[in-house]
C-alpha cells in the first residue's frame, strides 16, 4: 500500500463540485478514448442514506470510500450474453494480454477526504484506491479523482467497454454487519477537522432531522440506524466474497412496472469508447462488452487493514 497524508490548505474546498448530480448514484466523471489517457474521478452525489439519497431521507455525511478495478485474469468479461473469466475476453482486447487500465492516484487535497492511497500487488500493479480522513456534508457533492490509461479495443465490433469498478463509500467508523446497528456514532469531520453543518433549508427535505436542535452533525451514542454503515455501489459478485455479500448493501436488479423497463443491478461504470473508424469498419452489430473484478480481488485488496478506519473483523463487512 502506498500512502500520502496531506495537510491542511487555506481557503480550499472542492466539496461542492457537481452539485448538479445531487441524489445520483456515484458514477465516473468522463467517458474514455480508446488507447487514450484519462484523468477522471467519481462523482459522489448524495450523502449516505438508505434510500440513497431520497429528498426526505435521512442522510449523513460520506467519511471516505474505497475502489477495486477490474485488472489482469481476475476479471469477468460479459459479451453477447456469455461470460469470460480472465484473459482478453475474446479478443476485445489484444489477442493474448490480460487488461491493464495504468490505475493512479492524485496526491493532494483534491476531494473531500485529506488522505488517499493507492493498494497495490507484490509488482506494484494499482488494483485499488482509499481515500479516508474527512467528510462530505450529505446535500453536496464531491469527485475523488484518479489516472487511467485506456486499452485499445481490438474487435471492431465492440463499440464500447464499460468498466465496471467496485466502489464503497463509507458511512461510519470501526463497523461491520453485526455491528451496524450498535452505537455510538461518532462526530464527523471534514478534511480540515472541522465539525460537518447541517443544511438547513425551507422544506423537509433541507432538514437534517436527525441533529434536531443542533447547527452541525453531533455524536449519536446510539448509531445511525441500520445499514447505514457505507453505500455499496455493486451487486453480488462473481465468484462469491467473504468480505462483501451483505445483501442488504447489495445492489439489485430493478424489476419492471407499469410505467417503466426493468434494469439490472447497478454498478459504477467508467465507458471506453471504439474510434468510429474502426467500428466502421464492423461488417456484423456493434456491441457493447463489460468487464468488472472478480470477488476475490475485492477480499484481496479491500481488506479490513486496507479499508481502515471503516472496518473491524475480518467477514462480512
Amino acid at each position: 500500500m502506498i500512502h500520502s497524508s496531506f495537510k491542511k490548505l487555506a481557503l480550499c474546498s472542492f466539496v461542492s463540485l457537481f452539485a448538479s448530480q445531487a441524489y445520483a448514484h456515484t458514477g465516473v466523471r468522463d467517458q474514455v478514448d480508446e488507447g487514450k489517457p484519462s484523468f477522471n474521478g467519481f462523482t459522489i452525489g448524495h450523502g449516505c442514506s438508505g434510500s440513497e439519497g431520497a429528498a426526505y431521507a435521512e442522510q449523513y455525511p460520506v467519511l471516505g470510500q474505497s475502489a477495486v478495478f477490474p485488472l489482469l485474469d481476475n476479471v469477468v468479461w460479459r459479451k453477447n450474453g456469455a461470460k469470460t473469466i480472465g484473459g482478453d475476453g475474446g479478443n476485445v482486447i489484444e489477442a493474448g494480454t490480460t487488461l491493464k487500465l495504468g490505475v493512479t492516484g492524485f496526491a493532494g487535497l483534491s476531494s473531500a477526504f485529506r488522505t488517499s492511497q493507492e493498494i497495490v500487488d507484490r509488482l506494484g500493479n494499482v488494483h485499488a484506491l482509499h481515500w479516508s480522513k474527512g467528510a462530505m456534508e450529505p446535500k453536496l457533492n464531491t469527485v475523488t479523482p484518479f489516472k487511467i490509461t485506456a486499452p485499445l479495443i481490438a474487435d471492431n465490433c465492440v463499440k464500447s467497454l464499460k468498466v465496471r469498478i467496485g466502489v464503497i463509500n463509507w458511512c461510519d467508523l470501526g463497523r461491520n454487519a453485526a455491528t451496524d446497528a450498535k452505537g455510538p456514532y461518532l462526530q464527523p469531520k471534514d478534511a480540515f477537522g472541522d465539525t460537518v453543518p447541517r443544511v438547513t433549508g425551507f422544506d423537509n427535505g433541507g432538514i437534517q432531522r436527525n441533529v434536531p436542535g443542533a447547527s452541525v452533525y453531533t455524536k449519536m451514542p446510539a448509531g445511525n440506524g441500520d445499514n447505514n454503515r457505507a453505500d455499496w455501489w455493486f451487486p453480488v459478485l462473481e465468484g462469491g466474497s467473504k468480505l462483501y455479500n451483505d445483501v442488504d448493501l447489495l445492489q439489485k436488479d430493478t424489476p419492471a412496472t407499469a410505467t417503466a423497463a426493468a434494469s439490472p443491478a447497478f454498478w459504477t461504470t467508467m465507458t471506453i469508447n471504439n474510434s468510429a473508424a474502426d467500428i466502421a469498419k464492423c461488417t456484423g452489430t456493434p456491441v457493447d462488452v463489460s468487464v468488472e473484478p472478480l470477488g476475490v480481488d475485492f477480499d484481496t485488496y479491500l481488506t479490513a487493514r486496507n479499508t481502515q478506519p471503516f472496518t473491524k473483523g475480518s467477514i462480512n463487512f
